[in-house]
């Protein structure tokens, strides 16, 4: 198991995305073996065929391909794309737009937060909270004391308060 505290990785760079951060061109992180985030990372992931369980906090983008499985359990701010075969684990927070693909699954268990609009075409099964709004054609279950947060609306415009 690699692991990376204070945004340091140990692991495949790839200069094919790049972020910016504080100003200067970041190289996008591919992982491609089983890794840990303690600490802050900033920068977009991209988790091919391998676990990834955040421990600390991630701000950026999170792309699941190939059989991928991540597991929040601190907190991930950043859009998620999740493909066919992947899976995802959320038991802390997750804050940003969600795309579940075909053929793969999103669980937000009891202790966990999700918030964000959702394109689902896949599997969501909530146990915890959700709140954003939503789409897609995909399964939806609601297990346990899971719920979806209702919105405030206010001149048509939707307020989710945490």
């Amino acid at each position: 198991m690699i692991s990376w505290t204070s945004g340091q990785i140990v692991g495949a760079r790839s200069m094919t995305s790049y972020d910016i951060i504080n100003g200067r061109k970041v190289p996008g992180t591919v992982l491609k073996a089983d890794n840990e985030i303690h600490g802050k990372h900033q920068g977009s992931v991209t988790v091919i065929g391998c676990t990834l369980i955040i421990f600390g906090t991630l701000q950026g983008s999170l792309a699941l391909r190939g059989g991928a499985t991540v597991i929040v359990q601190g907190i991930h701010q950043g859009s998620i794309s999740v493909s066919e075969g992947s899976s995802m684990m959320v038991r802390g927070k997750a804050q940003g737009s969600v795309h579940i693909s075909v053929g793969s699954k999103v669980i937000v268990e009891s202790s966990g937060t999700l918030s964000g609009s959702m394109k689902n075409e896949g599997e969501l099964t909530i146990r915890g909270v959700f709140g954003g709004s939503y789409l897609g054609s995909g399964i939806k279950v609601l297990e346990g004391s899971g719920c979806i947060k209702e919105p405030r609306i206010v001149d048509g415009v939707h307020y989710y308060e945490w």
